[in-house]
């Protein structure tokens, strides 16, 4: 028969529809099939034997997130073959790489779409969703499409049976050591988008991250490298090409960073070392599509900021303030980095760590802020189900604190506390949200937008 939809949420099954029971971190799938059969499934998939009514199908699979992504891709007649899909992993630098390609592919003419943490509520959604996304693109004559490809969607599966032309790896630093439990199972989950790949796609990674031997190694076809040290591995002559890049003359300012990428200058707001990596990165990319150096330099200039990402606030005040997403150990030492030579006072930090999430990066990203900035306000993120004041108190740890480091349980408030201490030449980075709107506490969803509350606060 002919399926109406394929879906993993028995409240969105139409009638004649797929629901597929998959298994997530907090409930079954398959004690949703009543449900689903009362909404209209007419198949049912699932890793458990179960009876179904007269007229409803039953398929038993082994992995029911493998079988939605294949029934998926079947269903929406494998949109991403239709498409020149690049997929971006790595801790950081995703969303800004992603902005950069889609800005640089538009300037040369294509017609882009983009998959992401900032318009998607997962930052790689499950596999129906996904193929529904790129079926919809194909729809509407987008050519291209770039995606965050995260390790959990890796993991789970939700990229399965997609075609990528273009894989990019940016880093591997500390992070979601609560789900993928250590560093070599977050690497290894990274590694499946590149060992995945199809004999004809293009890897691009990053030479100068330690890790990137072991993607190097697991590519089918041609790699592509990158990076500003430019380190050396004893698998790129054999895999490299004539796409190298090199980079010189980085010049980074309080509002505005020029650097050299071989023989054009490129002028941008988007300042610091990592958004060097982050165009390189994009500028490889767009030379696999053959895309001219000119119209590059014109497409990389053309993105003005990233929402939540380096994103300075300027209100007329006399101190910097910047939101930033940086929500790892790595990105916020990076982020503190690129703004001490470039602030005359002090740098006045306002942070915090999630609940139910990777739990030993508290601690480190504690005496990072401690050790680097010049006062420091430790507050919520997304608590969920736990005590604010204890991950707080996970954070600051063993840290002396007091008037350098104080905590503060109500983001508005230490937000609006440090710019009230902010004076002339002072910079206040707000890290760990971005672009994000929302807080959850224990499920409960608060409106609250540190952008926002900084331009309200200023205002008043």
């Amino acid at each position: 028969m002919k399926y109406t939809n394929i879906t993993y949420d028995s409240r969105k099954v139409q009638a004649d529809g797929i629901f597929v029971a998959i298994s997530g971190e907090k409930y079954d799938g398959i004690d949703f099939v009543p449900q689903a059969i009362k909404n209209g499934a007419k198949l049912i998939v699932a890793e458990k034997e179960i009876k179904v009514p007269s007229g409803v199908g039953f398929k038993k699979v082994s992995s029911a997130r493998k079988a939605l992504a294949e029934l998926s891709c079947e269903f929406y007649n494998n949109p991403s073959k239709k498409l020149k899909l690049v997929g971006i992993t790595g801790t950081n630098g995703k969303t800004t790489t992603c902005y950069l390609i889609q800005s640089i592919l538009e300037k040369a003419g294509y017609k882009v779409g983009l998959i992401g943490t900032i318009n998607s509520l997962l930052t790689t959604p499950e596999s129906s969703d996904l193929q529904r996304e790129l079926a919809e693109m194909v729809g509407k004559g987008y050519t291209h499409c770039v995606m965050e490809v995260s390790s959990h969607g890796l993991a789970q599966g939700r990229v399965y049976g997609i075609h990528f032309s273009v894989a990019i790896f940016t880093n591997l630093t500390h992070d979601h050591l609560d789900f993928h439990k250590d560093m070599d199972s977050y690497r290894d989950a990274k590694l499946r988008l590149f060992n995945g790949l199809s004999n004809d796609a293009v890897a691009i990674i990053n030479v100068d991250d330690p890790s990137s031997k072991y993607f190097m190694e697991v590519v089918p076809g041609e790699v592509i490298t990158y990076g500003v040290g430019q380190a050396k591995h004893e698998l790129r002559d054999t895999k490299h090409n004539e796409f190298d890049t090199k980079v010189s003359d980085v010049r980074i300012r309080e509002d505005e960073m020029t650097l050299m990428v071989n023989s054009f200058k490129i002028r941008t707001p988007l300042i610091g070392m990592p958004n060097v990596y982050n165009i390189i990165a994009a500028y490889q990319t767009a030379l696999v599509f053959n895309v001219p150096q000119p119209m590059i330099k014109k497409g990389i200039e053309a993105l003005k900021s990233v929402p939540g990402r380096v994103e300075q606030v300027d209100c007329g005040q006399p101190f910097k303030v910047v939101v930033d997403f940086a929500h790892s150990p790595d990105a916020l030492q990076k982020l503190i980095e690129t703004f001490r030579p470039l602030t005359e006072g002090k740098i006045i930090l306002v942070f915090g760590c999630p609940g139910d999430r990777d739990k030993d990066k508290r601690p480190v990203m504690g005496k990072i802020a401690a050790e680097l900035a010049d006062v420091v306000i430790v507050t919520t993120d997304d608590p969920h189900s736990e005590n604010p004041k204890q991950i707080i108190q996970e954070i600051t740890g063993k840290l002396a604190t007091g008037k350098r480091v104080t905590g503060v349980v109500d983001r508005k408030t230490a937000i609006e506390k440090a710019l009230e201490m902010a004076k002339k030449g002072d910079a206040v980075l707000i890290a760990g949200r971005g672009h994000e709107k929302f807080q959850d506490f224990a499920g409960k969803k608060v409106a609250l937008d540190d952008v926002e509350v900084v331009r309200k606060f200023l205002a008043s």
